[in-house]
């Protein structure tokens, strides 16, 4: 993709994936891009970092990347999904960047609410969304439940900031400025699941502009087989791990000691090398 100038630069969003063996949801990811970038006239690029691709995941990518010149493919040794995250942010010409979980589903819609949320000084924005759950039934997935979240996410002001460090509430679509990023720094590599949640907490502290649009971002699907499904060993014990750095000790669960003692809590995984809290 071409250099662009500063300002196209500034009001340009990058989306990045991290892939790992994407199974059944490859082909419908692509298909959603393809929606995507055919229904917004924002300059759109979307970053895949393809962790151990077989030859077959690569060659669906090379394939779309054809008829999509946005469409950028890194294939790597697999890493954690924040070290591709990490790395996906560094790769990113644009300045608004959001992640994009292969079976989730992002509405194209919430883009212009997004950019002009942007354009008026939002460092971070968080959505409203859907969850839908499903269960899969010899092969085939079954839609069970499906619930709106929004009233549940408070706005970001002076006296919920407190609660922003207790809990999630940026939500799977969060999308940010990438200035916001070298304030905050790079996420937490030895996590597998709560890095999100522990970057937004710092965002939190940063006391950065949050600010919660009103469009509804996109669908986050609960069936089972992505990485953050179920209340597991590794969620506890990570979640415990941010809750501790930020002296939230209240909200302490149970966990197997053996998997929390494999954490660092003082200090954080970037590109192999752990960086003191």
């Amino acid at each position: 993709m071409p250099v662009k100038d500063n300002l196209s630069v500034l009001f340009m969003i990058s989306l990045i994936t991290s892939l790992y063996r994407p199974g059944k949801y490859l082909q419908t990811y692509l298909n959603n891009l393809n929606a995507f970038a055919k229904n917004t006239s924002i300059d759109l690029e979307v970053i895949v970092i393809g962790n151990d691709l077989q030859e077959s995941e690569l060659a669906e990518l090379q394939k779309q990347q054809k008829y999509a010149p946005w469409l950028k493919v890194v294939d790597v040794p697999r890493e954690t999904l924040y070290a591709s995250w990490n790395r996906g942010v560094e790769m990113a010409q644009g300045e608004i960047l959001g992640f994009w979980n292969v079976d989730d589903v992002r509405y194209f819609s919430a883009l212009p609410d997004t950019v002009e949320l942007f354009k008026k000084g939002a460092e971070l924005v968080y959505f409203p969304f859907f969850i839908k759950r499903y269960i899969s039934i010899f092969g085939k997935s079954f839609l069970v439940w499906k619930s709106k979240i929004d009233k549940a996410i408070p706005e970001y002001n002076n006296i919920t900031k407190l609660e922003f460090m207790r809990s999630m509430f940026c939500g799977p679509f969060f999308m940010f400025t990438k200035s916001l990023f070298g304030k905050v720094g790079p996420f937490d590599e030895q996590f597998k699941i709560a890095g999100d949640f522990d970057w937004c907490v710092r965002v939190a502290k940063l006391e950065a502009k949050m600010v919660k649009a009103k469009s509804l971002a996109g669908e986050f699907r609960v069936d089972g087989g992505g990485l953050s499904a179920g209340a597991n060993k590794v969620v506890v014990a990570e979640t415990n791990v941010v809750h501790r750095r930020f002296g939230v000790l209240d909200k302490l669960r149970p966990e197997d000691t053996e998997l929390a003692a494999k954490y660092q809590i003082n200090s954080r995984l970037y590109q192999g090398q752990s960086i003191k809290i």
